[in-house]
Parts: C-alpha cells; sequence; structure tokens
C-alpha cells in the first residue's frame, strides 16, 4: 500500500521549529494524571493503545499528540477519519496532494483508509491511534452505506491478533465549574460544555488551557471483551455495547472531577420539603389542624435553611487562591499520598464518596477540599457544627460546600426528619459527602472514640435504596505542629472553650507570624459499603458501631509518624529529667526501629532519622519547649524541658500512641508486684484490666483474644532482650537491660493510668461530701494539683481535664450500666476502690 497515501491521516513526526514553539506555548501547562503514566507505558510494551475520545476535534487531537509526546508516553500518531494534513510539512502536503490526485484519476474516487485496510494495518503494527465515540459524519457513512464502526474495526482485528489492543477512554477538562441541570443563556447560544459549539470550545481553550487537565478512564482490554461475549452476539452488536461503556466511563470520570449535574438549592428544597414521610410527620405533630400544619411547614422550611448547603464554584475557587497564600505563609508544604490519592480517584468510579478524615484543627476543613480541588476531584459537601455558622463566615462556608448539623436532635423531630431527608437527596443526586466520624476535634492528640449518629444516616439511606453503593475514604490529616495548640493547652487546664466567632478569626492573625512545619494527608483503604455489609449480612446497629470502628482504626492505620512525634515520644517516656543528644538518639532510634518492623508509616525526612531528631530539637528549642544548659568546654549540652511545657509534647506523643500501647500495658504489668518470675496468667490478667479501663479512651487493633495479645507482645520483648522465660510455661523474668527500658515503655500508658487514679479518688471524696453537681471535674484538677506537688503523681501531663471528662464517664455511666446487667454486683463505692486500689499498685512501678 503506499502509505503517501495517507499522509493526510498520520501525524508521526516531530513538528518544525515554528509550529513546535507555538504548540509549547498553547499546551506547556496542561497536566496528565500522574499515577496513569506507568499504565500507559505497560499496556504500550504489552499491546497497542488506542485512545477514545467522546467527541471529535482537531484541537484535542493535537493537545493529546504533543502532550503525551513530550512526556516520553504513548502518543497518538494517527486519529481515525480526521485530516490533519495542514499540520504537516509543506513537502508533505505536496506530495499527499499529488498521490491523491492521482488515485482520482486512475480509480474515479478518493483513496479511503477504512475500505483500504490504512487503520487495520496500523493497529496491528501497534500504532498508537485516536478515536471518536460520537462522531456525525462517520455514522452517517455507517448508517448509510453499511461501514463498520471504528470499535467494530479494532474487534475484528483483535481477533486476528496475538497482542491485545487496550482502548483507552480519556477526556479534557478546561474547567472545574459543576454543570447545571438548567441551560443558561450562553449554553444556549454557543452549545452545552458536554459537546460545545466551535465558538464556546476556541473561548474555552484559550481562556483556561493553562489549568487545562487530560484524565483517564477505566482502560478495556479487548481480549477480555471477546472472551465474554456470547458466541451468538454480532461484532456490530458488541462494539455498539463497548461504545456505551466507553462512554459510560468518561462521563463517570468526568463526575469524579465536576461532581453531578447540579440542581439548584431550590430544587432540593422541594424535594426534601414534598417528601411523603415529612408531610405525614407535619399531620402527626400538627394533629391535622390547619393553622398547626402551616406552623410545622414554615418551621420545615426554616430547618432547611439553617441545614443547607449553597455551592457557588466562585466561593471554591476564590478560596483556593486564598488557602493557597494562607498555608504557603503559615505551612512548609502539604504532604500529599498521592498513591492513595488515585486509589480514591479509582474507587470513585463505583459510586459516591465519603470522606471520613481525622479532626485535630480548624484546617481539616479546608485543607482536604483544598487538596482534593489541586488535583482535579470534585468538592465534598461538607458536614460541618452548627458553632461555625456565624456570620459572615457561616455564609461563605455555605457557599463553598458546607452544611450544617446541631450537636444533638434530641427533641427535634422535625428537624431530624429534614436533615435526613436532605442528605438522601445528596447521595441520590450522587454528590461526595465529608464528616468528622470523631464528632469534634481531638485535642489530646488521638483519635476520639467514633459517633454513628451521621454514620447510621448514611447507611439507612443506602439501605433504603437512595444509592447502589458509598464508598467510604478514611482519611488522616495530620501536622508537624498544631494550629490551636495554645487554645488546647488552655481547655487540657480546665479553661472554657472558646466560642467560634468572627472576631475570634480577627485575633487569629497573629498565626501569620509563625511557621507551622508541614501538613500530612494520607488515605487509607477505601470501604465499598455494598461490599462490606454483603459480608457481615444481616446487618444490625452492631453492623453501623463495627463500620464506625474499621474507619477508626483505618485511619489510626495511615496516620503518619512525624519527627515531632517521636521525639515527643522520646523525651515523654525515656527522657523526662533532662538529655544529652547522643542518648535522645538512641531512644528515638529504638522508638523507630519499633515503628518499622511494623510497617507503620512514616514521614519521609524519618529517612534520615539522625537529622530529622537534631532539626526537630532545633525546632523545639525555638519554639522555647525544649531548653538547653551552658556547660564547660569540651561537655555536650544538656537539655531539658520545663514541666509545664511537657503538656505541649503530650499532644504529640499521643497522635502514635495507638502503635505502642500494648507493649505499654504489658510493660506496666510486668513491672508491678515484687516477685522475680511473672506468671503469663498475671500478665493477662492486668492487661485485660487496662484495656477495660481505658476501653473509651483508646482506639486499638482488634485481636482474637488478651492472651494472644499478651503473648505477641511477651515475644517482643524477649527478642529484644527485655525479658527472658524461666523456663516453658513457667513465667517471664525481667533482665537487667528490661529494668533499664521498661519503665520507658510503660510511661506511654502512665499518663492515663495516673489520670484514672486521681479521678477515682476525686469521686471517693466528693461522694462523701455530696458535693453539688458539675463539680466533679474541678474537683479532679484540684486534687492533681494537689498530688503532682506532693509527688504521689509523677506526671503533669496526667492533671489533663480531657481525661478526666473520659475517666468520668467510664466510672459512672458505664459502671452503673455494668452493674445494671451484674447478676450480683458492688456498690458504686466498692467498686471505685478497687479499681483505685489495682491502678495505685500498677502505677507504683519501679524506676
Amino acid at each position: 500500500m503506499d502509505k503517501d497515501l495517507f499522509r493526510a491521516n498520520i501525524l508521526d513526526h516531530k513538528p518544525g521549529l515554528f509550529l513546535e514553539r507555538i504548540l509549547f506555548s498553547l499546551f506547556k501547562r496542561v497536566s496528565v494524571d500522574e499515577p496513569m503514566k506507568e499504565e500507559l507505558k505497560r499496556m504500550n510494551r504489552e499491546g497497542t493503545v488506542v485512545y477514545a475520545i467522546k467527541y471529535r476535534g482537531r484541537l484535542d487531537y493535537l493537545m493529546y499528540h504533543y502532550n503525551f509526546r513530550m512526556r516520553r508516553l504513548p502518543y497518538p500518531k494517527l486519529a481515525f477519519s480526521q485530516n490533519i494534513s495542514l499540520l504537516l510539512p509543506l513537502r508533505l502536503i505536496l506530495r499527499n496532494t499529488l498521490r491523491r490526485a492521482g488515485y482520482l484519476l486512475r480509480h474515479g474516487k478518493l483513496p479511503d483508509p477504512y475500505r483500504m485496510g490504512f487503520y487495520r494495518d496500523a493497529i496491528r503494527n501497534g500504532t498508537t491511534s485516536l478515536i471518536f465515540l460520537v462522531n456525525p459524519k462517520r455514522f452517517l457513512r455507517q448508517f448509510v452505506h453499511a461501514e463498520p464502526a471504528d470499535l467494530q474495526l479494532l474487534l475484528e482485528t483483535q481477533k486476528e491478533m496475538e497482542r491485545p489492543i487496550f482502548v483507552v477512554p480519556q477526556l479534557v477538562l478546561y474547567k472545574k465549574t459543576p454543570e447545571r441541570e438548567a441551560p443558561t443563556l450562553g449554553q444556549i447560544l454557543f452549545g452545552y460544555k458536554e459537546q460545545p459549539g466551535i465558538v464556546r470550545k476556541t473561548v474555552l481553550f484559550f481562556r483556561h488551557h493553562r489549568r487545562a487537565f487530560i484524565d483517564f478512564g477505566e482502560p478495556v482490554n479487548l481480549q477480555d471483551v471477546l472472551k465474554e461475549t456470547p458466541a451468538s452476539a454480532s461484532m456490530e452488536e458488541t462494539a455498539v455495547e463497548l461504545r456505551e461503556r466507553l462512554v459510560d466511563r468518561i462521563d463517570a470520570q468526568k463526575r469524579i472531577m465536576l461532581g453531578p449535574i447540579m440542581k439548584s438549592r431550590q430544587q432540593l428544597k422541594e424535594i426534601v420539603l414534598r417528601d411523603e414521610d415529612i408531610g405525614k410527620l407535619i399531620d402527626r405533630m400538627a394533629e391535622r389542624n390547619p393553622k398547626q400544619i402551616v406552623q410545622q411547614r414554615k418551621k420545615a422550611g426554616d430547618c432547611f435553611d439553617e441545614i443547607a448547603a449553597d455551592l457557588n464554584m466562585a466561593y471554591i475557587q476564590f478560596f483556593h487562591r486564598a488557602l493557597s497564600w494562607f498555608f504557603g505563609k503559615l505551612f512548609d508544604g502539604i504532604d500529599v499520598d498521592m498513591e492513595g490519592l488515585a486509589r480514591v480517584r479509582e474507587r470513585a468510579r463505583k459510586g459516591p464518596l465519603v470522606y471520613v478524615p481525622s479532626h485535630k484543627s480548624h484546617i481539616d476543613y479546608l485543607v482536604l477540599n483544598y487538596v482534593l480541588y489541586n488535583y482535579n476531584m470534585h468538592v465534598p459537601r461538607i458536614a460541618a457544627g452548627k458553632n461555625l455558622s456565624f456570620w459572615p463566615m457561616g455564609y461563605i462556608f455555605r457557599r463553598s460546600g458546607a452544611f450544617f448539623i446541631r450537636r444533638t436532635f434530641r427533641g427535634a423531630k422535625l428537624y431530624r426528619a429534614v436533615f435526613n431527608r436532605y442528605i438522601k437527596a445528596l447521595i441520590e443526586e450522587g454528590h461526595p459527602l465529608e464528616f468528622f466520624i470523631e464528632g469534634g476535634r481531638s485535642r489530646s492528640g488521638k483519635l476520639i472514640l467514633p459517633k454513628i449518629g451521621f454514620l447510621t444516616i448514611l447507611l439507612h439511606a443506602y439501605q433504603e435504596g437512595y444509592a447502589r453503593d458509598l464508598i467510604f475514604v478514611p482519611a488522616s490529616i495530620s501536622y508537624d505542629r498544631i494550629l490551636e495548640e495554645k487554645s488546647y493547652l488552655k481547655e487540657m487546664a480546665g479553661g472554657e472553650k472558646a466560642k467560634e466567632s468572627f472576631r475570634q478569626i480577627i485575633r487569629a492573625r497573629h498565626f501569620l507570624k509563625r511557621t507551622y512545619g508541614k501538613i500530612y494527608i494520607r488515605f487509607g483503604e477505601p470501604v465499598s459499603l455494598k461490599d462490606y455489609l454483603e459480608s457481615r449480612a444481616p446487618a444490625t446497629e452492631k453492623t453501623h458501631r463495627h463500620l464506625a470502628f474499621h474507619l477508626i482504626r483505618s485511619i489510626n492505620k495511615v496516620t503518619l509518624v512525624t519527627p515531632l512525634a517521636l521525639v515527643a515520644s522520646a523525651v515523654l517516656t525515656a527522657h523526662r529529667g533532662g538529655f544529652h543528644m547522643n542518648e535522645l538518639k538512641e531512644s528515638a532510634l529504638d522508638y523507630l526501629a519499633f515503628l518499622r518492623e511494623r510497617d507503620a508509616p512514616l514521614a519521609a525526612s524519618l529517612e534520615r532519622p539522625e537529622e530529622a531528631i537534631e532539626q526537630t530539637v532545633d525546632l523545639l528549642i525555638s519554639w522555647k519547649v525544649v531548653s538547653g544548659l551552658e556547660v564547660m568546654e569540651g561537655e555536650e549540652r544538656f537539655y531539658y524541658v520545663d514541666d509545664e511545657r511537657k503538656v505541649e509534647l503530650e499532644f504529640y506523643k499521643n497522635s502514635v500512641i495507638h502503635h505502642f500501647l500494648h507493649h505499654a500495658l504489658v510493660a506496666v504489668s510486668l513491672l508491678h508486684g515484687r516477685e522475680e518470675i511473672k506468671p503469663e496468667e498475671a500478665v493477662v490478667a492486668d492487661y485485660g484490666f487496662l484495656r477495660n479501663l481505658f476501653q473509651k479512651e483508646f482506639i486499638v487493633d482488634t485481636a482474637p483474644d488478651d492472651r494472644s495479645r499478651v503473648r505477641g507482645v511477651l515475644a517482643d520483648f524477649a527478642k529484644a532482650g527485655l525479658i527472658r522465660e524461666s523456663s516453658p510455661g513457667g513465667g517471664w523474668q525481667i533482665t537487667r537491660l528490661g529494668y533499664d527500658r521498661l519503665p520507658a515503655w510503660s510511661r506511654f500508658a502512665k499518663t492515663f493510668m495516673e489520670s484514672y487514679w486521681v479521678a477515682v479518688q476525686a469521686l471517693l471524696q466528693e461522694e462523701r461530701k455530696a458535693p453539688k453537681k458539675g463539680d466533679e471535674l474541678k474537683g479532679m484538677k484540684l486534687l492533681g494539683l494537689k498530688y503532682y506537688k506532693l509527688g504521689v503523681i509523677e506526671h503533669i501531663e496526667s492533671v489533663s481535664q480531657l481525661t478526666f471528662r473520659t475517666a468520668l464517664d467510664r466510672f459512672t455511666t458505664d459502671m452503673l450500666r455494668e452493674r445494671g446487667e451484674a447478676q450480683e454486683a458492688p456498690d458504686e463505692g466498692e467498686e471505685l476502690q478497687r479499681t483505685g486500689r489495682r491502678l495505685y499498685e500498677l502505677i507504683r512501678l519501679p524506676g
């Protein structure tokens, strides 16, 4: 075949200098989905890559061709049914014109690349190509002249090939503005964004090409398609089904970036308020009194207005610019888990995403959406606390996609019904959501036990058929230094939580004078609700709790260990009195080795741990948390942390405490008592007591039972030379090295043990005095400070209102319930005394 006949269909050469400069200026800032690059190279090595886009266009083809060639990716050298002769050098244009004219004179018609097998041969030879799925001109030829469609040609060619043909759906996004259901005047005149007219397309390109983003849908292997196709199906039918599948994948990928086609806030309001169940509830509450019905309907409308978001992309774009400046001013960058984000993008094709991030700062609301927008993901609707609806930020947050939720629904039946139906409407429309499963921000650094209220609403919505699936995305947001550190310290000391207000934001401008290190975002493995429920059928109320704890553990699993968390842990457990740098490094490196053995996620800076430890100490000195003593010449400098500043380090130690907790509890037991050899049964009993006591304090990974967990920890300590087995099954003996190292391990838990013991003593004293209700926490704080000054407890961090509050809940609400469930149970005072005595015995550790 004379290839010069089809020079107008293939672009396989590097453009000239002049054209190269034009293309570079036009396309240099167009970005490509990074995680897909290696996959494209792999497919090109194993078979033939054919890109599929929805609509025909020379500009699109040129963009794909130039960008992929520039990035050394398989680039489309030809586009089916696309004439690109104007892009060829003049000599090739002339040669092609002459050859085609000669063919016309000889045969009375122009050469057809389809009938003459040009495209078929190109695919057989592995030429990367581009096809158009919606091509009116090509469709007319297929319909009138019964010519095969492009996909049918590919399928027939695949039958003749051993190497696979990979069809990769792709699209280019110029703007991140969601499409609306009602057409605008501009859309009517210039064409819809889905299929823009030539004027709109030209304007879109030249206005937004610097922010254009090329994305990919899920590839299709045509060998797999042929294997799955019934023998009775024709190639034409198979091609039609394949075309629909590819179009669906392009549309699904578009939804990931732009979100679903948006209904207006008024449309959603009508959907919610006209719901049959809400109408019945209003009738019941009004007792069918016409005047009361009117009042209740107005109230329902007010509830919707109080709750609903009113997203406007102009606010999102403004926020993005403002946050770029804000984050650049305060932080040294945002470290994003790109592999995890790629998994999220992939799973977004299966159903609406529900982001479930950790919650340590008000910045959490902003940073996750900022990152998603940066990486071309549609921003979710965020469940925000009613406390953030203050003027003017409430209006701005609402326009940026936040909807507001009360702390409690108690006594608000109509509000609850409107809220539930609003969430179902968002899910039904396919909007991604975001909520904080901990409820409020963690002031202690560790994750809070999950609240299942909002999660239950989502589960019910799924079970009622409002979505085919929901994809939960656990995410950890960590900080080198938390922005609200001072306010958290104040709350831990017993101060009142400051109410959010605009004045508070104005006063916060002093933050801009500081640097808070990096922000780290890590994504856990997405969870398909459909798959999860099918694995636990039938679903019960306990299923909701199991899912909540699964998500919170998934967050813990990907929470990054930062250098500050590592140094804080070493200082507070092994070097409370002070340290030389080499001593701190030794302890920190021991903990780091422990974390690496368990595949704990580590900050990249810990790849050079000694350097990271030194830099962290320097940072703590600059924050005036660590102080150094002047020393004689030739002596190593001595560092220490004043007692009041140790509380600041506690937050960062607690952020990684879940990695060390089991070993800490076992270390406590091993050091407890006077016997030289500790029976395994006694260790299991102590561990079980502490684990049960702290069930509202810590979120830990599950184990079959306490005994298997304890045996695993004992094996670790034995391997490290801290204990040795006296004889098989005869108990455990602490080594000389163990007496040196185990107290440090125990101090991970000792702070909380002291807090709970103080809480017990305060409750016992108050029981005798019959105090006013609400004085319990004040009494615990005063008693804790007294015991600390007297040296009865060792850690100033133990005097924490946050831990006292959890302990109070554990010793009152939970123990009352447990006594009610028991057949024979001691009274409250006796049980508290017994718990206090056992805690005191465990606290009295050597060292």
